[in-house]
């Protein structure tokens, strides 16, 4: 009897290792069309850019930990990463208060300003306020919703920015307690310089954990390394560059 009960245990293991994979290269194979038909399909409104960024968690109270941030766009010309052009470069520190497991509070300042060859070189100060819900839903899907309130002095200029992002992701087990964690996401944006709702944004990726244990669920990650690799589409009806296709590789440390 333990000997039946090993064996389907086993069988469910590598069930669901299969299924995680068949995910992880569904996702990216997703990814790569997308982005190959969106090279090829490129007119003079259209860019493509590589987001690297690293992000920071400490835990410093039960409820309290601070959040650091440093990110850069790159513009992406014939496909060249290594060729990349610097665009824009941000920098950030946050406070967040975390009440439960269903609610996270933000409050910080980021630092923006354009890199490299920029046409409209600029520097950006930014104060933000978020207010992120979380729900766990039927089938193990976790549904998030961040509304973001920005603050922004651009280049001296005081403007206002509304967020409001809406994802839903599904942490998957794979072997020795590591996990992968695909998503789908969307986001609309509302800013006072053009009185309208002009940019949204949709965007596919997976999260990989790289230390054993949970990524997320209802609890936050602890002592833990994610990589996020992931698509976006931004479209924005008022900019001069309106659609902009951006592979995002994000690196995020957990204390």
């Amino acid at each position: 009897m333990p000997k039946d009960t090993s064996f389907l245990c086993l069988g469910s293991a590598l069930c669901g290792c299969v299924s995680a994979i068949k995910i992880a290269l569904t996702l990216f194979l997703f990814m790569f069309m997308i982005g190959t038909q969106a090279v090829k399909a490129q007119q003079s409104d259209t860019r493509n850019e590589f987001w690297p960024e690293i992000d920071v968690y400490i835990n410093v109270k039960p409820k309290v930990r601070i959040y650091l941030i440093g990110t850069i766009s790159k513009s992406v010309e014939d496909g060249e990463i290594r060729n990349a052009q610097g665009f824009e470069a941000q920098i950030g520190a946050h406070v967040d208060y975390i009440p439960n497991d269903h609610i996270i509070l933000r409050t910080g300042y980021r630092f923006g300003t354009s890199v490299g060859d920029a046409d409209e070189p600029f520097k950006e100060h930014r104060l933000l306020t978020e207010q992120t819900l979380r729900k766990l839903l039927p089938g193990d899907l976790l549904l998030s919703d961040r509304n973001r309130q920005d603050f922004r002095f651009v280049n001296g200029d005081f403007s206002f920015r509304y967020r409001n992002r809406v994802s839903i992701e599904r942490e998957v087990d794979l072997f020795k307690e590591r996990t992968i964690t695909p998503y789908v996401s969307a986001e609309i944006f509302y800013d006072t310089r053009s009185n309208a709702w002009n940019r949204n944004r949709l965007a596919v990726g997976v999260q990989q954990s790289l230390r054993r244990g949970p990524l997320r669920k209802m609890l936050l990650p602890k002592r833990q390394v994610i990589l996020d690799l992931y698509y976006m589409r931004q479209n924005d009806s008022r900019a001069e560059i309106q659609h902009v296709n951006a592979i995002g590789a994000s690196l995020a440390f957990y204390f």
